[in-house]
């Protein structure tokens, strides 16, 4: 029987696996799956439980070079004996050193000691050496954020090539479009909430486009909180469910919702009768914790396959490049077009390099167009200094990196030429705003 489980196992770990991490500062969590599986699998917190929130903690033992996380982290902090480090992502992004006991320890380091300890909670079913592609997601998605993990993953030594990133709506957007149809037929609604408010997301179909373009509505109501709920009294819990109920309301009322989504470990609880009831008139409602990292781990497998959904969506928020850049070149004799950066990607993932030869020229032409076609426009970049050479005996490399959806910066260095024009280390930097 050992060897037919091994057998079993050895045969699907020949398959592709990929991860979805949804790191936050309370709760993270993971979900796995191989390309055959129908849906991803979200592992347990703790061995043979259901638990899928891992506390956001890091502890060390007074005086142990031991470290410990998640639970195990939180049973420390309550019980005393050691040092706990909570808020690990905030911390990173800050970047002050954490003192323990007597030393210094940088902040990214312990992100990533957190990071490789919740991996390891994979070893037996998608050990992280045999992972394909790694899809991190947060809540905000900004520079620094993405700074930080990119940083954290080098630190683990894992491949950068197969690790990328995406927020909340991206990940709700990548878990909605692989559920049954008849749940996103029309809007669809997330509710997610959180120690300091209610968040909500509203998926929308702009179905007038070919693909169609989907966008995420994101708002905040900060007079629900989940704190208020901890041990709140019936008229407590009365006043709070009023209030979801006309958030709901002013939600619903005037949009087509074909199924609502309700995240966070309070609406396990039956404080909003009130909103359910009114929730549940024509709509589906779901609740739950681990939409992000499934969508995520879908968003993953994307990477490795052509689902053809994406030929019929287009999803396009806040962390999209709105516009598709390109390179004015002369390619066979012809003034072309030569694509460089293209619409609907996450600006973190956007990044190219080229190498272009010049003839006689000191100028290059980025050419920017919006995703509808209006508006396009040419930005110059001068080669101020750039060495005067035979025709056709410049080459340059063209390095264009996004530093944010709607910001680009481009380096071209000076290569020179074969052995005749060697490179003269010239370099230039210029940002071009897209819009």
């Amino acid at each position: 029987m050992i060897k037919d489980i091994k057998e079993a196992f050895d045969k699907k770990s020949k398959e592709h696996i990929v991860l979805g991490f949804d790191l936050a500062d309370d709760y993270s969590q993971i979900s796995y799956a191989y390309m055959n599986d129908q849906e991803p699998t979200t592992v347990s917190a703790v061995l043979g439980g259901d638990e899928m929130c891992i506390p956001t903690m890091l502890a060390k033992y007074e005086n142990e070079n031991t470290w410990t996380f998640g639970f195990d982290a939180r049973k420390l902090d309550e019980e005393g004996g050691g040092t706990v480090i909570s808020n690990l992502l905030t911390l990173a992004k800050e970047k002050h050193p954490i003192k323990v006991e007597d030393k210094d320890y940088n902040p990214i380091d312990l992100l990533a000691l957190y990071m490789k300890k919740c991996f390891s909670l994979l070893s037996l079913t998608a050990p992280i050496e045999k992972v394909s592609v790694i899809v991190i997601t947060v809540d905000n998605a900004d520079s620094q954020t993405i700074e930080v993990l990119s940083k954290a993953i080098t630190t683990l030594r894992i491949k950068p090539e197969k690790v990328f990133f995406q927020n909340y709506s991206e990940s709700a957007y990548n878990y909605i479009i692989h559920q049954n149809q008849d749940l996103w037929t029309h809007d669809v609604l997330i509710c997610h909430l959180k120690e300091d408010g209610m968040y909500t997301r509203s998926l929308k179909k702009y179905l007038n486009t070919s693909p169609t373009v989907m966008v995420m509505d994101e708002k905040n109501f900060s007079h629900i909180k989940a704190a208020e709920l901890k041990g709140a009294s019936e008229a407590t819990k009365n006043k709070l469910d009023q209030a979801f109920c006309h958030i709901m309301y002013g939600l619903c009322e005037d949009n087509h919702i074909s199924s609502i989504f309700l995240l966070g470990k309070e609406f396990e609880g039956d404080w909003f009768k009130e909103s359910l009831r009114y929730m549940s008139r024509g709509r589906r409602v779901f609740g739950g914790n681990n939409l992000f990292s499934k969508g995520a781990a879908y968003g993953a497998r994307q990477k490795l396959e052509d689902y053809n959904e994406n030929f019929r969506y287009v999803f396009l928020d806040k962390d999209k490049v709105k516009a598709n850049i390109g390179l004015d070149a002369v390619i066979d004799g012809e003034l072309s077009y030569l694509p460089l950066i293209d619409a609907g990607k996450n600006w973190y993932d956007s990044t190219r390099e080229v190498q272009v030869i010049l003839d006689n020229e000191d100028t290059l032409s980025f050419v920017i167009t919006p995703l509808n076609g209006k508006n396009v426009k040419n930005e110059l970049m001068y080669l101020t200094g750039i060495p005067t050479r035979a025709a056709k005996a410049t080459r340059v490399l063209i390095n264009i990196k996004m530093a944010s959806e709607r910001k680009m910066v481009v380096t071209v260095t000076d290569m020179g030429f074969g052995q005749f024009y060697p490179p003269s280390g010239l370099t230039w930097r210029q940002e071009i705003v897209l819009d």
